[in-house]
């Protein structure tokens, strides 16, 4: 097993860190630990996340929780490797937020499934950490803040090696083909499974529905579109799965709290002109 690390120190008490694993179904597990907080967001590959909190099989788009000084466990049923990026927080910066949020200073889940409310944030963190855009600070602070927030609701079941498998190859197929029309009949086929059985599966895996995931999914690729490229709206609109100009624009806006055109200018202040892709 390989690990690639990168690490930025963002403001006093917060880094960015960027890892690739290598990691494969015949790496043996081991137990590792959080020096400190971390919301970490999973952008390529996938694999299985178990602590204290609960196990999750984690694929592009899902979130990683960790508090500090606690121990946890990665698995790599499906292989492929993964790749994260992950920002970490002193004490202090964490006690501060949650007292803003209103909440524990503490994660109470392991991990977050694949949502909107995330779906913009990877893209930003990037686009921030080469000097452009917001600064990486303000990306780190809401990234924090929204974990926070969404960190309620059921602890999860155990997590089986087979569906960790089966829900992590399900999660990639979908990131790869969420720029076309995709039917949970489809999704279902796919996995080899009926549609009600992948239905179970796969929320009990990730946390989260298909649909739901494959929404997510289509707005990280806009996300990623509207800051690397000069395509128009529109064009952004099609390329990332969504057949219908107005409900992209409202389903963005509700998910990254500005239109398309402000968060596009707000992730590329300072950045020379995209070159159009060909």
């Amino acid at each position: 097993m390989t690990v690639a690390v990168r690490r930025t120190s963002c403001a006093p008490g917060i880094w960015l860190t960027d890892v690739l694993c290598n990691a494969g179904p015949d790496d043996a597990t081991f137990e590792e630990w959080h020096a400190t907080a971390c919301v970490a967001f999973v952008t390529q590959g996938g694999f299985g996340y178990r602590c204290s909190a609960g196990s999750a099989a984690l694929g592009p788009g899902a979130v990683l929780l960790g508090n500090a000084r606690s121990a946890y466990t990665c698995t790599h049923a499906a292989p492929g490797g993964d790749r994260c990026l992950s920002f970490s927080y002193s004490l202090e910066v964490v006690e501060d937020a949650a007292a803003c949020a209103g909440g524990p200073a503490r994660f109470r889940r392991g991990a977050l499934p694949a949502a909107p409310a995330f779906a913009a944030l990877p893209a930003l963190a990037s686009s921030a950490a080469e000097g452009k855009g917001p600064s990486l600070e303000e990306v780190a602070l809401d990234a924090l803040g929204a974990a926070l927030r969404v960190d309620t609701g059921d602890e999860p079941r155990p997590l089986r090696a087979r569906d960790e498998r089966r829900a992590i190859e399900a999660m990639r197929s979908i990131d790869s083909g969420a720029s076309g029309p995709l039917s949970l009949g489809e999704m279902a086929r796919r996995a080899g499974l009926s549609p009600y059985h992948f239905l179970r599966a796969f929320r009990g895996a990730a946390g989260t529905t298909p649909h739901q995931y494959l929404l997510a999914s289509r707005l990280r690729r806009a996300a990623r579109l509207l800051l690397t490229s000069v395509l128009p709206v529109t064009d952004v609109a099609m390329e990332a799965g969504f057949g219908d100009l107005s409900n992209f624009i409202r389903t963005f806006r509700r998910a990254a709290g500005c239109s398309p055109r402000a968060f596009r200018l707000r992730g590329t202040q300072g950045r020379a002109p995209a070159r159009r892709l060909g």
